[in-house]
């Protein structure tokens, strides 16, 4: 292939070294081509090589739990895997071909022999590594250190007790929300109120929708039965625990995907027409990600059985969510849902656990 320089060349780790050392460099890459949907590598696998496109378009995708979602695309001329190359950490997503595609490839054997091969390549790396490691060490890293401390701070507040709720009601619920929400991205409704962020955080955040029960007594939280009218008060304090913990969060750390955990817990239970809890919000006046929240987490109740309920089938489930359009939830998000009903019952299907 010519040119094989100039396409290295856009590659921060190799641009700005000498011609004969690009050239050296150049004759360590091997042209490789992949057909349309193959994959290049997945997420969760050690970064072990790094793909410079020549030819075609590759896309970036995340498991978020109801399947791949595509973060980003890249053409002619982009680069991917520079950083999972170089730290040998595991990758964050999944790299497919859109179409027939061609690519330079670069394996960690070959670039462990070019560092100590080539002088200048190394000092290059090593230059690097210093500039992004110093800048996450003022900002980025420091951010996220103090949202991850305020967490778990935050957390260790409750740590007490105990939610019943069992991981494949998370796993479902997390993987509604960000189903729900990915509809919602294409929507001409709700364009304007998410992007790619917004899915992705819907999808982390989503899980601590009701961790405020663990300071529920026991006796409430277990009980094998419906709650009687004292102990669904006291049951629907569990909002404001939470928001009064994620308060303190807030204070220590403002990041965005704190403010959304906040508008979960507490207002997950709010409905459309204002007769919700704690505060009795109506319509739009309830955050976004709270009324996408509100839909899965019943849409999964209705379907999971309990001690004092059989689990209801999918038809009677999603007839339940379009009656409650428009009283309990955000009528256009509910057509989103039933718009994409066969999505969400294969979620169902694919975390369904055998005591349900």
């Amino acid at each position: 292939m010519e040119n094989i320089g100039n396409y290295i060349k856009q590659s921060e780790l190799f641009s700005g070294i000498g011609q004969d050392a690009l050239a050296r460099v150049a004759a360590r890459f091997k042209v490789v081509n992949f057909k349309d949907g193959e994959v290049l590598c997945c997420e969760g696998e050690i970064g072990d090589k790094m793909f410079i496109i020549t030819n075609g378009e590759l896309s970036i995708q995340k498991n978020m739990g109801w399947g791949q979602r595509v973060l980003t695309r890249l053409v002619e001329g982009e680069v991917v895997g520079e950083m999972s190359l170089i730290t040998g950490e595991q990758r964050s997503a999944t790299v497919v071909a859109e179409g027939d595609t061609t690519c330079l490839e670069l394996s960690s054997d070959v670039f462990q022999d070019l560092l100590n091969s080539e002088p200048h390549f190394a000092q290059k790396v090593a230059i690097i590594l210093t500039e992004r490691l110093s800048a996450l060490g003022k900002s980025t890293s420091e951010d996220i250190l103090n949202a991850y401390r305020a967490l778990m701070f935050s957390l260790a507040n409750l740590a007490d007790s105990r939610d019943p709720e069992t991981g494949a009601h998370l796993e479902r619920t997390r993987s509604y929300c960000a189903l729900l929400a990915d509809c919602a991205l294409t929507s001409p409704i709700f364009k304007d109120q998410v992007n790619p962020g917004f899915v992705e955080s819907i999808y982390q955040v989503s899980p601590l929708h009701d961790i405020g029960k663990v300071s529920i007594p026991d006796a409430i939280l277990l009980k094998p039965d419906r709650l009687n009218d004292q102990e669904y008060e006291a049951m629907k304090s569990h909002t404001i625990v939470v928001a009064q913990s994620l308060n303190g969060v807030l204070e220590y750390s403002d990041q965005p995907i704190f403010h959304m955990a906040y508008n979960i817990c507490l207002y997950h239970h709010e409905r459309w027409d204002g007769t919700g809890y704690p505060h009795g919000l109506k319509g739009t006046e309830i955050p976004l990600e709270a009324r996408i929240m509100a839909i899965a987490d019943v849409y999964d109740a209705l379907l999971s059985k309990r001690v004092y309920k059989p689990a209801m089938t999918f038809q009677a489930t999603s007839t339940e969510i379009k009656n409650s359009a428009g009283t309990h939830f955000d009528p256009d998000l509910v057509q989103l849902l039933l718009d994409g009903i066969e999505m969400f019952e294969e979620v169902h299907k694919r975390y369904l656990t055998e005591e349900e």
